[in-house]
């Protein structure tokens, strides 16, 4: 797992303790992928690019690495995050796999009521989705 996914979810976690409207984040295709993850499941509001400026005529002049830090629109529920709880589970010196079976007991045990977010051969998926196509993977975090 990359830097970017536990630097990521730190920002937020912080963001939210912190009671900010936004933090920055590092745009790559992994965290945009993560953030609309986070979004569909109503934990952030959104997020915003930020473009680099320079000497471009039109907007199909810019590249991926124009757009090289946006932000994290965070999303207050009476005042509070919309979790418990967000919390990293692999880690660059500590991957954990998930098997599908892994993933039904997971969810099954202490009646488990937030999203497992899952990296999988068919890409960043919420444990549903990864369910629904029968898939394990690498553990990302955990929202409560």
């Amino acid at each position: 797992m990359k830097r970017g996914y536990s630097d990521l979810i730190t920002r937020i976690r912080n963001g939210y303790m912190a009671h900010l409207d936004s933090v920055s984040f590092i745009h790559t295709k992994r965290n945009l992928r993560l953030l609309a993850i986070l979004r569909d499941e109503g934990f952030i509001s959104g997020w915003s690019e930020n473009i680099l400026e320079g000497n471009i005529d039109s907007f199909a002049d810019y590249s991926e690495r124009d757009f090289q830090k946006g932000d994290v629109l965070l999303r207050y529920v009476q005042g509070r995050a919309p979790f418990g709880e967000i919390k990293v589970i692999s880690k660059g010196s500590r991957r954990i796999f998930f098997k599908l079976n892994d993933i039904q007991e997971f969810i099954q045990k202490d009646n488990f009521k937030g999203v497992l977010i899952l990296s999988t051969t068919a890409g960043i998926l919420p444990h549903s989705q990864a369910l629904n196509v029968k898939l394990g993977g690498e553990a990302i975090c955990i929202i409560k």
